[in-house]
């Protein structure tokens, strides 16, 4: 007698292999690699420095912003101060005031920003005051202390007084 064969099994229905595309995973690694270029350009936005990061490193076309605390409800307010930085090296763009978790501009503290581009090669500074109550005398967007009363018991208190803040601005 002829030896039987087991039976066959059912064949299983086709599917394709799964495969990886190559596009999504090229994707997945160019996106990071394309903002990071584009942060190191400027183009993501104008890079801020807090009043403890004074210097400051820019190329010709590139802005940047000054962001010192104010709280205009204390009638605290910031100015460049003078010397006025070199023209040469960088221009004013803008003044601006944000007050954040208030609905009363100024009520709750908030920041003061200066903006700036830098214009030209070279190395400038920019000296911001910061001016509490009366303790400056502003003229056309730029401040100078008052004169300052003598230290001793009529003297003002040190938190009245006038304060600076000086960045150092090299464009490349």
């Amino acid at each position: 007698m002829p030896a039987q064969s087991a039976p066959e099994a059912p064949a299983a229905p086709w599917r394709p292999t799964p495969r990886i595309s190559a596009r999504p995973l090229s994707l997945a690694l160019l996106t990071p690699m394309v903002l990071a270029a584009l942060t190191g350009c400027g183009l993501t936005g104008p890079a801020t420095y807090d009043p403890d990061e004074t210097a400051v490193e820019a190329e010709p076309g590139e802005e940047f912003t000054l962001s010192v605390p104010s709280n205009a409800s204390l009638g605290e307010r910031w100015y460049v101060a003078s010397p006025r930085p070199d023209g040469g090296v960088v221009r004013a763009t803008r003044e601006d005031h944000e007050y954040p978790d208030s609905d009363a501009d100024g009520a709750s503290g908030g920041t003061q920003l200066f903006g700036f581009r830098a214009v030209g090669p070279g190395r400038t500074t920019i000296r911001l005051i910061h001016c509490p109550v009366s303790a400056c005398v502003a003229e056309g967007g730029s401040a100078t202390a008052s004169p300052a009363p003598s230290d001793g018991p009529t003297g003002a208190p040190a938190r009245s007084r006038p304060d600076y803040r000086t960045y150092t601005v090299t464009v490349g």
